[in-house]
């Protein structure tokens, strides 16, 4: 059954404000988020380190890191059911506890076995917690300020993985592994504190969706598909350029490739609130069109650049499109789904997402392997046009047309 306690941002007639962003509940969830993601980012540069000091191969660091993407997908379908099933505040509550209980177990593994199975665990906490979390936070949005408040949101990932990476390497230089392990349990159990008084929506389930869809149904959101398809495109491309930057850099003679993912997060923080809200107020399609134009500059630059300057003014062109892509393709998967499915339609948003940086590391991984690594950035146009194709053939049949539809009592 769904939690009973009330959001916080709705009213006591249960319909969500006009035109508020920064309730107490969204506050808490970004400062949560923050806390969050500051546990985890700083073990994605450091962690490979540390298992070739436990004596870790190659393929055993693909493992460890490959462990939690995978898990993190598959338990984001389970996680949209119980989010919607169970209620919002029980999942988050339950997910960050576990989230803060496998972080001890960085502590006890000294073999790289062990830090395999740790990350797979992490994986699916992560995918409990970060389906919980997004559903939440639109619970927490006025319909009319989604996209900008997805905006805003996502600013609290953006920040975190631009300084936490920092900050990992530091602690583990400075203070040894077994310290930035405690900083990894310190941040978690600081993001289960800040959700503490975080508050989940009263949503009822209607008993004539109880049955319908079988499994599948009950998993996946349908309203959610023409939005998730789309990013799932532009997610191949993604992973392409975080895969394959460091690597296309060092080839060239480029040093100092840190600066392009720098600029590339600090365009990402400057363009994601400023694109939610022009997509608000009824520019979404001017929003995705400039985003997926500055994808598309963005690979041909990282193409034409033979210096360090020329990546990052790609890296700022391509964080700026994904600035402007992500939160109003994440608002449009949730803004069709009815009140009691968002956290399904949260979840297939995300497995999307997960699941277009996964297939795009193997895919332009082989593409690269068979040519070279400009002709796998040249090739990755591909997916952003069959995207801006797919997203015009959809709205055309109205898919991003529909009247939202709500289902608060």
């Amino acid at each position: 059954m769904a939690n009973s306690s009330d959001n916080d941002s709705q009213t006591k007639t249960g319909q969500r404000p006009v035109n508020t962003i920064w309730t107490k509940n969204f506050t808490l969830l970004c400062l949560a988020n923050i806390a969050l993601f500051m546990s985890i980012q700083v073990l994605l540069p450091t962690l490979p380190v540390y298992l070739f000091m436990l004596g870790g191969s190659y393929k055993e660091v693909g493992y460890a890191m490959g462990a939690f993407t995978i898990c993190s997908m598959l338990m984001r379908p389970i996680a949209g059911y119980l989010v919607d099933s169970w209620g919002r505040k029980r999942i988050i509550t339950l997910g960050l506890f576990l989230v803060f209980a496998v972080s001890w177990l960085y502590q006890l593994s000294n073999l790289p076995i062990m830090i395999i199975v740790t990350r797979g665990l992490h994986g699916l906490a992560f995918g409990l917690v970060g389906t919980a979390v997004g559903t939440i936070v639109a619970d927490s949005l006025p319909l009319n300020r989604l996209s900008e408040g997805m905006g805003y949101f996502g600013l609290t990932t953006s920040l975190s993985m631009a300084v936490a990476p920092i900050i990992g390497f530091w602690l583990a230089d400075t203070y040894g592994y077994s310290n930035l392990f405690l900083w990894v349990i310190g941040m978690s159990f600081l993001a289960l504190i800040l959700s503490i008084p975080v508050q989940g929506a009263k949503i009822p389930l209607p008993a004539s969706t109880k049955t319908i869809g079988g499994i599948a149904g009950r998993l996946v959101e349908k309203s959610s598909l023409p939005a998730s398809v789309v990013m799932l495109l532009l997610s191949s491309v993604y992973g392409s350029v975080l895969s394959f930057i460091a690597l296309y850099a060092s080839e060239s003679g480029i040093a100092n490739i840190g600066f392009f993912f720098t600029a590339m997060a600090i365009s990402m923080l400057i363009s994601r609130p400023f694109s939610g809200r022009w997509a608000d107020q009824g520019g979404s399609n001017t929003v995705l069109l400039i985003g997926y134009g500055a994808i598309i500059s963005g690979l041909i630059t990282i193409v034409l650049s033979h210096s360090i300057s020329g990546l990052m003014l790609a890296g700022a062109v391509f964080g700026f499109g994904f600035g402007f892509c992500i939160p109003t393709l994440q608002a449009f998967s949730i803004r069709f789904a009815p009140a009691h499915r968002r956290g399904a339609a949260t979840a297939t948003f995300f497995i999307a997402l997960d699941l277009g940086i996964g297939l795009g590391t193997i895919i332009w991984g082989y593409v690269a392997a068979a040519s070279n690594y400009q002709v796998m950035y040249v090739s990755a146009l591909l997916p952003v046009i069959l995207a801006v194709i797919l997203y015009y053939v959809l709205k055309c049949h109205g898919f991003y047309a529909r009247p939202s539809v709500e289902t608060h009592s």
